[in-house]
């Protein structure tokens, strides 16, 4: 069924396409520097505004009176020290946030630039889960402390400052801050915890909501100006931090959706992605050094005569260099189209022998509706307000596993065990077809979906695809030989093709310092928030059938019977007169 010289044929422009991508390698964009020093950033004033606010406002839930409360001081303390420039709010209606439907109020304020241009955004979230929390405020001090000292300069470009809610699960405000801002924006600086410990070093994060990232140039600005100002160096993001980043796009920090709607952002932050503790302890002396740094990018960003504005940005950084995306999507065509052609020629050689291939096709779907139907019970909980899930998802430990957790869990495994126990052998049986047949398309049609996954998946995110490499090339070679392997080896190979996905779960288990059961309450949680989206969702479970149906024929069987040699080639020819005698060889 499987010609191994069109799949060994097929692999010769790979070597074609490396070399191709070895000479795509880029360098890296240069950060912006700023000579000016910020000196003007108070650090004393801006601890002093923290505490103030901290103290006077400790219950900030979103959408709470105290949260709305603090909105209406911020207006008045960027009227204070912006007096020539109006300070709007804005009401964000129905937003999804950890504690359910919310009114939010976003305040911005506008310092006109002095010459055309791009402007430049300073965000601050205000909100937080636990009382008082100064940590959560450093940035809405530094916020507007960064804001009295651009109201005394003359910018060339025009600077917004914004305050916003529901930084806790949904990030509504910035959302709608993201979508009312006047375009072009050549970059947005969101501050996040400036004053708390450090606990990470991806102190500089441009991570996106969709596929992507912030710019570079943007993401090393600000690394330069924060160790220039404190002499903490801000990690520079990794390959396979990179590729699982973008192959399985989910961020909790607050510049997310607005890289996703194509504004260059980043967030600075001491705790990094994650939110700081409740009960962090505030250090004035970092929340300078931090303070000053995003100052110092601002100056930075203000005085380049141009700021790329592509955003998000798809360049994997491969040791100092820049792969571009379309030298990833090459290599991941490559490297599908072995197993995409030997596939599509055993399903052609198939019809030929008027083999059933259709039915087999519907068995491993039947193997995908477990999966599917768990995750639209789950996207249902959340649309209908049962597990209070937003999107994008709430920082980890913001929604606790609690008694409707598990419940909502149970539930699921519930009806993933009655539809694959009971579901799917009804109509495995009225398809007359079973796990353990010996039938040549029941080897062939994992290959078959999962190739056809890949291509779907490839053509929206060439990084995803790069997760599929291994499944669509061993689950062909593993199901597809004339002589199968024995059960041990081809659980084994089954099971190794899925590395890349434990690879993937092992980034985000160590970016948002999670244990396994609470990384299965994330993935829950993303879920049912409707992150991915519910036909991408679909288009996973049906991935996750193929390999279903695959790893159940592996292990319903230990080895099929040699199949009869029915047309002669290479490997089976015995000589002269294998063929037996001709007429013609007879009479002479």
């Amino acid at each position: 069924m499987l010609d191994p010289r069109i799949y060994r044929a097929a692999f010769v422009p790979v070597l074609f396409v490396l070399i191709i991508v070895a000479f795509s390698l880029e360098n890296r964009p240069a950060p912006l520097r700023s000579e000016l020093v910020p000196a003007a950033f108070d650090g004393a004033r801006a601890a002093r505004t923290m505490n103030s606010l901290s103290a006077q406002y400790p219950l900030r839930r979103p959408g709470s009176a105290g949260d709305q409360a603090l909105a209406l001081r911020i207006a008045q303390e960027l009227r204070a020290v912006m007096p020539k420039v109006a300070v709007r709010t804005r009401a964000v209606k129905d937003a999804s946030t950890v504690d359910g439907k919310r009114d939010l109020i976003n305040v911005e304020a506008t310092q006109p630039g002095s010459a055309p241009g791009a402007a430049l955004v300073v965000v601050a979230s205000r909100d937080s889960l636990a009382p008082r929390s100064a940590a959560a405020l450093s940035g809405t001090a530094a916020m507007i402390e960064i804001a009295r000292v651009v109201a005394l300069s003359r910018p060339l470009r025009s600077v917004t400052f914004a305050s916003v809610s529901g930084s806790t699960g949904g990030q509504a405000g910035m959302r709608q801050l993201a979508d009312q801002l006047r375009r072009p924006v050549g970059a947005m600086i969101v501050l996040g915890d400036l004053a708390g410990p450090v606990t990470t070093d991806q102190l500089v994060t441009g991570w996106s909501s969709s596929p992507g990232a912030a710019p570079l140039v943007l993401s090393r600005t600000v690394a330069t100006a924060l160790r220039a100002e404190t002499g903490l160096k801000a990690a520079s993001p990794l390959a396979r931090r990179e590729l699982a980043r973008f192959a399985w796009p989910v961020t909790v920090g607050q510049q997310g959706p607005a890289v996703a709607a194509g504004i260059p952002a980043v967030l600075l932050s001491a705790s990094g992605e994650l939110p700081p503790a409740g009960d962090a302890p505030v250090d004035s002396t970092r929340l300078q050094g931090f303070g000053r740094a995003g100052l110092r990018s601002l100056t930075a960003l203000d005085s380049s005569p141009k700021i790329s504005t592509a955003s998000p940005s798809l360049d994997l950084v491969i040791t100092r260099k820049l792969l571009p995306p379309w030298a990833i999507r090459l290599l991941a065509a490559a490297l599908l189209l072995p197993a995409l052609l030997a596939a599509a020629d055993g399903f052609a050689r198939l019809r030929r022998e008027r083999s059933p291939v259709a039915r087999w096709v519907v068995w491993v779907v039947a193997a995908a509706l477990p999966f599917a139907l768990a995750e639209i019970f789950i996207r249902a909980l959340g649309v209908f307000g049962v597990i209070n899930a937003t999107s994008p998802p709430a920082p980890p430990g913001s929604l606790p596993f609690a008694a409707a957790g598990i419940g909502a869990l149970v539930s699921a495994a519930v009806i993933f065990a009655l539809a694959f126990l009971v579901l799917r052998p009804l109509i495995n049986g009225a398809l007359t077809v079973s796990d353990s047949s010996e039938a040549r398309g029941a080897s062939l049609a994992p290959a078959l979906v999962i190739g056809l996954v890949a291509v779907v998946v490839w053509i929206f995110n060439p990084y995803a695809a790069l997760l599929l490499i291994l499944p669509v090339n061993i689950w062909l070679l593993v199901g597809a030989r004339e002589r199968p392997l024995r059960r041990r080896w081809a659980i084994f190979w089954i099971l190794f093709s899925l590395l890349p996905v434990v690879a993937v779960a092992l980034v985000y288990l160590d970016q948002f310092a999670l244990s396994p059961l609470t990384l299965i309450w994330f993935i829950f949680l993303t879920l049912a928030g409707g992150t991915p989206s519910l036909l991408a969702a679909l288009g996973w479970c049906l991935a996750c059938g193929a390999g279903a149906a695959a790893l159940l024929r592996a292990v319903r069987r230990d080895r099929l019977p040699d199949q009869a040699i029915t047309v002669r080639g290479p490997a089976s020819y015995a000589g002269p007169g294998s063929l037996g005698g001709v007429d013609s060889a007879r009479r002479r």
